[in-house]
């Protein structure tokens, strides 16, 4: 690419040197008309002077030696063509043939009349014709001529060796000028576009090092002043826009990194998340896979979160999962992987080759350190983990079903007591094929009338009936017969307990006119209501307007809350039994000294009875701890003028204990098992030892 010096340089030498030439040119066609005019005034006096010569040889035409000598003078000029001297009659008298001359023109003077005549024909007088110039003079007085003297002048030959002369004489030094010329031009340019070159060496470096912050101070003319203040103020607008394009970029870089670290780490914990979790998961049975090694995956779920974060707020839980979180990641070892799944659920990915034996150190290791006491600001929490654990080999490496099975093993693992790790194996997937079986087979039940209840008899002191318990079963043609115990929890996690709950209301408002006119209108019915109830709007509205519409008949029925799920709820549980109170019924504390048993919950709870967990009957005469608990219980209630009631009776022994202790109502299988309504018969039971049941 050719640079802004070489082109100016070059048409700067273009334009001398045309200019040059045009100088020439003029200068030479100058120099011919100036040659031109300097030969015709030499031919006029020549032909003058040769005029006057002649005149005195014209009187005699037989002369022509002395006419002829007289022409021989023109031998002196190189350029003369010929000269003819012609009398007053036209008659050539004599002619002289110049070294000029070619062969043509001698034929034509020796033997050409016609040519003769013509140029005597010609008036007196210089002619320029072509080439030549022709000079015609008067041989004597014009008023009495004597002839004609006819000289032609072959100017083309003087001309050009004039010319060439000339030429060779002023080309060097025209040559000379022509180049001092261009270095003064290319000398003065480079002068002249110095600034600009400094200008652009400075443009070049800031090129290569980015660095925008500069000022250029160049002097020169008014474009190069102008042209510089134009670049250090075009160098500031871009220094400013690059420096604000680094702010930027750095908020930008800051602002993707902070995007990776949400996309793949939990805000909280800073643990990585569910998806960083599933890349890691996928690459280690990947590489496990082509190896044929094993990989372990622990599915470990916090105890008692929830009541953590209802009882002492979500800021006091989330800095229990951050601590939970330190404490998991601090007792691996330097190849695990731990990460935050949601909630309270974490997944720890131990590294390959990893034996059943460390396996289960790592889980052991986790468990006793997560049931450890937890210190919170100022709380002191207790917590637990249950952890399930599962293999790849055992689902092929297939990533949904090792997070499936490690799941199933957690869930295994709460349901045998927390607080422990278990294992997967087969026949636990075949137990959750039955807990998905019978959760999404609830609502089919209760549309196909697979639900009905049964009542078990409470009776007071004396052995009559007083009371009874409303409990549901479920037979299904191909579960067969599912135990409370089994599809309970499984309708309060899939939130279909609702559903049961507004069953069993309907169901025993249905029975209740049957229970009355069998044993009396002072029997009551009890049902129990989960936390799940108690926070369920619909719920609460629907045994509301059910109450309602049983008008007297709802003295009759009483509702048993857990002192756990009466907690979960107490605000919206309090104003639920208040509601219930005003149409008659009563409240009762079911499973007492199981929960929180705090003293000072009695003082908030608005209830009417107390029931003893079976627990604590199940110990009278093999526990004098249980039986003083069992005392103590029924002191505190007879003082609070509550009702008690004992479950789980299943001996004389046991009854006995109860009553001589001033228990009111007991219930338990010594009395009756919960059987259908139709199977209820008596309205007394007055057991003995016999008649137990077991």
């Amino acid at each position: 690419m050719k640079s802004l010096r070489t082109e100016i340089a070059a048409i700067t030498l273009i334009s001398i040197t045309v200019i040059s030439a045009l100088v020439m040119w003029v200068s030479i066609r100058v120099y011919e008309g100036l040659y031109e005019d300097f030969v015709s005034k030499e031919l006029n006096a020549l032909s003058e002077n040769l005029a006057n010569d002649l005149l005195p040889f014209m009187s005699s035409s037989e002369d022509t030696f002395s006419l002829l000598s007289i022409l021989l003078k023109l031998d002196e000029y190189d350029n003369v063509e010929f000269a003819k001297v012609f009398s007053q009659e036209g008659e050539l008298l004599t002619a002289y043939v110049g070294s000029a001359s070619d062969e043509h023109t001698v034929q034509q003077t020796e033997s050409g009349p016609a040519f003769d005549r013509q140029l005597f024909s010609l008036q007196h007088g210089l002619f320029v014709e072509e080439s030549h110039i022709r000079v015609v003079r008067i041989i004597g007085d014009p008023a009495l001529p004597q002839g004609k003297l006819v000289i032609s002048y072959l100017i083309e030959q003087s001309l050009k060796a004039s010319q060439q002369r000339f030429i060779s004489s002023i080309v060097p030094f025209v040559i000379f000028i022509l180049l001092a010329a261009v270095f003064c031009v290319i000398e003065l340019q480079r002068r002249s576009l110095l600034p600009l070159f400094e200008l652009i060496d400075e443009m070049r470096r800031i090129e290569e090092t980015k660095d925008y912050a500069v000022e250029v101070n160049v002097e020169g003319k008014t474009e190069i002043k102008a042209l510089t203040h134009g670049f250090n103020s075009m160098m500031s607008d871009i220094n400013k826009q690059a420096e604000l394009n680094r702010q930027k970029n750095k908020l930008l870089t800051r602002q993707q990194e902070q995007m990776e670290k949400l996309a793949n780490f939990d805000p909280l914990t800073g643990l990585p998340n569910r998806q960083f979790l599933m890349k890691c998961l996928s690459i280690e049975l990947s590489r496990a896979k082509r190896e044929n090694s094993n990989v372990a995956l622990l599915f470990l779920d916090l105890d008692g979160f929830k009541m953590v974060n209802d009882s002492f707020g979500h800021d006091v839980g989330d800095k229990l999962l951050c601590k939970i979180a330190d404490l998991v990641s601090e007792n691996l070892r330097a190849d695990d992987i731990v990460g935050r799944l949601g909630g309270d659920e974490f997944v720890i990915i131990l590294s390959a080759e990893t034996t059943f034996e460390q396996v289960e150190e790592v889980a052991n290791r986790l468990v006793s350190v997560i049931n450890e006491e937890q210190f919170v600001d100022q709380w002191r929490l207790e917590t637990g983990a249950s952890i399930g654990v599962a293999l790849a080999k055992d689902c092929e490496y297939n990533l949904t079903t090792l997070m499936s099975n490690a799941d199933i093993a957690m869930y295994h693992s709460k349901r045998n007591g927390r607080g422990q790790f278990t294992l997967f194996t087969r026949m636990m997937q075949d137990d959750n094929h039955r807990i998905i079986r019978i959760s999404t087979s609830i609502i089919s039940a209760l549309e196909n009338d697979e639900f009905y209840l049964v009542y078990q008899p409470k009776v007071n002191q004396s052995g009559h009936i007083v009371a009874f318990e409303a409990l549901i079963r479920w037979y299904n043609a191909h579960l067969g017969i599912v135990s409370p115990a089994e599809f309970i929890p499984i309708a309060e996690q899939s939130n279909k307990v609702s559903a049961i709950t507004q069953w069993v209301v309907q169901q025993v408002c249905n029975d209740i006119d049957q229970i009355l006119g069998q044993y009396g209108e002072s029997t009551s019915i009890s049902l129990n209501l989960s936390a799940n109830d108690l926070k369920d709007d619909s719920v609460t509205g629907f045994v509301l307007e059910k109450i309602k519409l049983l008008g007297k008949r709802a003295s009759a029925i009483e509702f048993e809350i857990t002192e756990s799920a009466y907690l979960k709820s107490f605000q919206a549980g309090n104003k639920f039994f208040e509601d219930l109170r005003t149409y008659g019924c009563k409240i009762a504390l079911d499973d007492f000294g199981t929960g929180y048993s705090s003293l000072s919950y009695l003082t908030e709870f608005n209830i009417d009875t107390l029931k003893i967990d079976r627990q604590f009957v199940s110990q009278i005469g093999v526990s004098q701890r249980s039986e003083l608990i069992t005392v103590t219980i029924l002191e505190m209630a007879r003082h609070l003028k509550l009702t008690v009631c004992a479950e789980g009776v299943e001996t004389l022994e046991q009854a006995n204990f109860l009553i001589d202790h001033g228990c009111h109502t007991l219930q338990g299988y010594y009395y009756g098992k919960p059987e259908p309504l139709s199977s209820q018969t008596t309205d007394s039971f007055l057991p003995d030892l016999n008649n137990s049941l077991s």
